[in-house]
């Protein structure tokens, strides 16, 4: 089986940058993507066998902001488990403790421009995918 990540983000555009390298840099690596909290749930929630070993989850979004998210999945015993890592534009020192105190394993800042997202890609899913270990349940 290979490896799934899931990205939550409603901003298509980076969504797509990101899926796009992702291939690049790792092509073994499913990618499934939410553009909202709502559905991110859903997808999760239906497909429990099938759980990503990653989630990559915007804070701020249209609706159900990252934080109700992480909130929601770290109450789900079924989805609890998942490493969830914080990806943002913003670094309030707030938002930054409320992500670490519901859950997060990781709060990262976006980077800028497509030649350092591209080097953060590579050294996020190298570390993530070939040194991490994750719960099978």
């Amino acid at each position: 089986m290979s490896p799934q990540l899931m990205i939550v983000d409603d901003a298509t555009d980076q969504v797509y940058l990101m899926k796009m390298l992702i291939s690049l840099v790792e092509p073994k690596i499913q990618v499934v993507s939410a553009a909202n909290g709502d559905q991110a749930l859903k997808i999760l929630r239906t497909n429990l066998g099938e759980l990503p070993q990653l989630i990559i989850l915007d804070l701020k979004m249209a609706g159900k902001t990252g934080l109700e998210v992480l909130k929601e999945l770290k109450a789900d015993s079924n989805l609890r488990r998942i490493p969830v890592c914080i990806f943002s534009n913003g670094e309030f020192e707030a938002d930054i403790c409320d992500a670490y105190e519901l859950g997060a394993s990781f709060y990262f800042k976006k980077p800028v421009g497509l030649v350092e997202l591209k080097k953060f890609i590579e050294h996020f899913l190298g570390l993530w995918f070939n040194y991490a270990s994750f719960c099978p349940r």
